[in-house]
């Protein structure tokens, strides 16, 4: 190995080593190391906007109209981030949760569907491990297959007559 290399793969080392000691600490006492949140957003239906912030772990969903359907959890805007998704906000104006929506979304705990929503797609919540309630308006008149299937932890469920 050349000298340069080991030189500065001990100085490297040297470096590691005083960064994981636990005196550490106390050398970068004055350094304040914050994580900033990011904020995502997107297009998912013809007037339909998203924005998730990480930090909350909301995603809202506003607008007007149908929201898109998807053929699988893959094709979702927002699959990326969907770990830090924890609540679903869906404002009044959306008319249809899209197929596959919030499938495998395993972090989301709650949703609020609006009064406005008519229809829930095919397996639009499949796989949501960690909800544990969901309140169904009576506007909607539509719940596509396996829409709740995989939920686990599911054990409230207000289902209209509609």
């Amino acid at each position: 190995m050349h000298k340069k290399w080991k030189r500065f793969l001990a100085v490297s080392l040297c470096v590691l080593l005083l960064l994981s000691a636990p005196m550490s600490a106390n050398i970068f006492a004055g350094f304040a190391l914050t994580a900033s949140a990011a904020s995502y957003s997107g297009t998912c239906g013809e007037n339909l906007t998203w924005t998730l912030d990480t930090d909350t772990g909301i995603l809202a969903i506003t607008g007007t109209g149908e929201m898109e359907d998807y053929n699988t959890f893959f094709d979702v805007p927002w699959h990326s981030c969907n770990y830090s998704m924890r609540e679903v906000r869906i404002a009044d104006g959306v008319t249809s949760i899209g197929n596959c929506s919030f499938s495998d979304s395993t972090s989301l705990t709650s949703v609020n569907i609006p009064n406005s929503v008519t229809s829930i797609g095919d397996c639009a919540f499949s796989g949501c491990r960690c909800l544990t309630s969901v309140n169904i308006p009576d506007s909607v008149t539509s719940i596509g297959i396996y829409a709740f299937s995989l939920c686990e932890r599911l054990t409230s469920m207000n289902i209209p007559d509609s």
